[in-house]
């Protein structure tokens, strides 16, 4: 069973994930790129965990290339433990 990453920490190898979400939207692929940061969902937010699938070439994603999933900000998130 492959490891199963959790939002803003580093993708450690290029390919597609499967990402799976807390109960709203059915799992889905997406292509991420080593060293960049596993993005967040924009509506369960931290809840959504990505699988490595397969690797790929890929040496960029292109622009808009989230239809859910948005980048990961550390400021939100350190913001929110703050006040907690």
């Amino acid at each position: 069973m492959n490891k199963k990453h959790r939002p803003g920490q580093a993708v450690p190898k290029n390919g597609v994930y499967q990402a799976v979400h807390d109960s709203h939207r059915l799992m889905h692929q997406v292509t991420l790129l080593e060293g960049s940061l596993f993005p967040e969902c924009r509506r369960c937010r931290g809840g959504v965990r990505f699988e490595w699938l397969r690797a790929c070439a890929a040496t960029h994603t292109g622009v808009g290339h989230y239809a859910i999933l948005q980048e990961y900000r550390r400021e939100p998130m350190q913001a929110k433990k703050q006040s907690a």
